[in-house]
């Protein structure tokens, strides 16, 4: 079926560059997961994947031990941090047992450490010699972390800090790698010195023997079970009887407790941040990738299967699935989203980089407005990727519906990151208190981030024409072809246009009532929300067109097209697709006008024709393997069939019955089938 492939009109190799970095990331990076899955044996897409053969909880979890091992090592011997954030398969880091070391671990000793503790513990670390665990989330708190209960007392007599779990719900629970794989822990607790609580501080506890790895005195340690994936770690649970540990082994690059438990804020508190916004931005890469890997799948199984006759009624022959309208505009919308995601995070990196040098020189200016926006990224992008990668396996029909098909370890892994640092909705809510504190300073005559801007002018916009806010329908676009709306800047000017009318009417509503404080953002929760999610999309679709615009000079103008083309795509899509959360927002004002829509919606039909040939080369460009997608219908041989039955063939339960029973699997047959028949004979 390879012929069903089509190369498209561009080069996927060189988009598959640009996503990665240049040619000699690509080569290092396709280098590392050959070692890995030749290793593993991972390679042979003729045998039946390790994850369809081993499904109970432990050999799920001896698997994750086994190649993330094999990952962890490579990264050491090969000098490369490939997988410190993203496993082999692209799920988060956090799905192998050694994957907390490199992406919370070690990056909260480097930024709440001090110097000399840094080199104390980095070195067992980075050289394999501990494995680390970031327990932070407890039985009854996660997002609300000022509520954590596990306490920290400090004992002047022993100098010693004493770690206990006083309650039920102060039982560490969920942090990955906590239940049977790490050898140590960062451990947030409540500081207690001469009877004051200084709330949530980070402590450095040895949970268990490096020679045997039995708990440690008043630790009690445990496994919570199967999840809905993420089952090759061991997400765990930690309880501590009054553990003692030396006063040193608290973090003390942002706070110090000295001999006589004096307390002492140092450096910079808001570094406590920085392993936070540093996750979220890894979140949001992983929850693109795993978008890709979904639609991946989708398109080269929508290419290949055929059903109806298609475009001649007449023919014996059927079409494939991909020429029907319903399936590749969800298919290549899907597509345009991920690559959208992509140029949001690397947006989110930039900001990132550019707080934390600062930080290194004393200033949190930037900090309010990275916060925002990891926060808001990480809950646009996951609930994106949530639900397009479920509707990526609908698209592949019953067949996605099999575990082989590898669609609903996926939907399952990027479902989790809807909730993991920060539940969603609380996550919306702290970008919309950011907007408000923006639209307070404009009100007090106050500068606020450049890179708020648009809202700064919005405002002034709105306020200077004197109307009410309810007369903000009155301003309508001034578009009325299919060039216009082709145009960036008209699509902006919507999107722009949107999330200022949601910000300006969620803060009147807000700020004019007379309920108490908690009453009135519980009352106009939604509004608010919107809000959120219209700044959040406004500030992607400006990511994806800045991305655009700013092609290195060595892009060819074929790429560049096809890029413009989803751009627009993106933006469009968004606009007149049923399926888009708050859709009524672009419209309900009157800012859109019906013959508008009409337009749009003939734009968008346009596009999709001209991607159309571009589908696989869109895809390949994501340079999965066959390996890491572990999907019978998502090789890219398109054997989706022979592939089904040779995997099928080799599960276990019926290589058993064939090798033992000719045919009967004597369990089931045995103990329930021949005496329910024979009762009734």
């Amino acid at each position: 079926m390879e012929k069903a492939r089509h190369a498209g009109t561009f080069s996927s190799f060189e988009l598959t560059c640009f996503i990665y970095g240049g040619e000699s990331v690509v080569i290092e990076r396709r280098a590392a997961l050959g070692r890995i899955e030749n290793l593993l044996g991972a390679h042979d897409t003729s045998k039946l994947p390790h994850p369809y053969g081993n499904t109970n909880r432990e050999e799920a979890f001896l698997e994750g031990l086994r190649w993330g091992k094999a990952a962890f090592e490579d990264g050491m011997k090969h000098n490369h941090d490939f997988f410190d954030f993203l496993t082999p398969r692209y799920t988060l880091s956090n799905a192998s047992p050694f994957g907390m070391t490199k992406a919370m671990f070690e990056p909260t000793l480097r930024f709440c450490a001090s110097a000399e503790q840094q080199s104390r513990w980095l070195p067992l670390s980075s050289s394999g010699k501990i494995i680390g665990a970031y327990a932070q989330t407890e039985l009854g708190h996660g997002s609300f972390v000022r509520g954590i209960e596990t306490t920290a007392t400090y004992d002047r007599e022993t100098d010693e800090f004493v770690i206990n779990s006083a309650t039920l719900t102060s039982i560490k629970f969920w942090p990955g790698a906590l239940g049977f794989s790490c050898t140590h822990a960062i451990v947030v607790a409540r500081l207690i010195t001469n009877s004051q609580d200084h709330g949530p501080h980070h402590f450095m506890v040895q949970l268990r023997s490096l020679e045997d790895g039995t708990p440690l005195p008043g630790i009690s340690l445990g496994d919570v079970g199967l999840k809905l994936s993420y089952n090759e770690t061991c997400n765990g649970f930690a309880s501590f009887d009054h553990v003692r540990i030396p006063r040193t082994e608290m973090l003390m690059g942002y706070a110090k407790v000295a001999r006589n438990g004096s307390y002492e804020r140092r450096g910079h508190p808001q570094l406590l941040y920085s392993t936070m916004l540093m996750a979220r931005g890894a979140i949001t890469k992983v929850a693109t990738f795993q978008l890709a890997q979904a639609v991946t799948i989708a398109t080269r199984y929508s290419v290949v299967r055929e059903q109806g006759p298609g475009p001649d009624t007449l023919s014996s022959f059927e079409t494939s699935v991909m020429w029907y309208k319903s399936q590749h505009f969800r298919i290549f919308t899907l597509i345009a989203k991920s690559y959208a995601m992509l140029f949001a995070s690397r947006t989110c990196d930039t900001q990132y980089e550019k707080l934390r040098e600062q930080q290194d020189k004393g200033n949190d200016m930037f900090l309010p407005y990275t916060h925002s926006l990891t926060a808001g990224l990480k809950a646009w992008s996951t609930q994106i990727a949530s639900d397009g990668a479920e509707d990526a396996r609908k698209c592949c029909g019953g067949h996605g519906y099999l575990m082989i098909a590898g669609l609903g370890e996926i939907v399952a892994t990027v479902t989790v990151l809807a909730t993991l640092e920060g539940e969603n909705y609380v996550m919306w809510q702290q970008v919309s208190r950011y907007l408000f504190k923006c639209l307070d300073y404009l009100a007090q005559g106050k500068s606020i981030d450049p890179q708020m801007a648009y809202l700064r002018d919005g405002n002034q916009q709105f306020s200077s024409s004197g109307r009410p806010l309810s007369r903000m329908s009155s301003i309508t676009l001034g578009a009325t072809s299919e060039a216009d709306f082709a145009d960036s800047n008209i699509q902006l000017a919507i999107y722009r246009h949107r999330a200022v009318r949601l910000a300006l009417a969620a803060y009147t509503a807000v700020k004019s009532s007379k309920e108490s404080p908690a009453n009135v953002w519980n009352e106009n929760m939604m509004s608010i929300i919107d809000a959120a999610r219209a700044h959040i999309e406004y500030i992607v679709l400006r990511s994806f067109i800045d991305q655009i615009h700013n092609l290195p000079p060595s892009i060819s103008p074929p790429v560049k097209l096809v890029l413009t083309r989803l751009c627009s795509l993106f933006a469009l899509s968004n606009i007149i697709n049923p399926g888009t959360i708050g859709a009524i927002s672009f419209v309900e004002d009157g800012y859109l006008s019906s013959d508008q829509l009409q337009t749009i919606r003939s734009l968008v039909n346009d596009l999709l024709k001209q991607l159309i040939p571009d589908a696989i080369a869109l895809t390949d460009a994501w340079d999965f393997t066959d390996a890491s997608l572990c999907s019978a219908l998502g090789m890219k041989d398109g054997n989706v069939y022979e592939n089904i039955m040779n995997w099928v063939n080799q599960l276990p339960i019926n290589v058993r019955a064939r090798a033992e029973n000719k045919g009967v699997f004597q369990p089931g047959w045995r103990d329930w089938i021949d005496p329910f028949l024979k009762a009734r004979l």
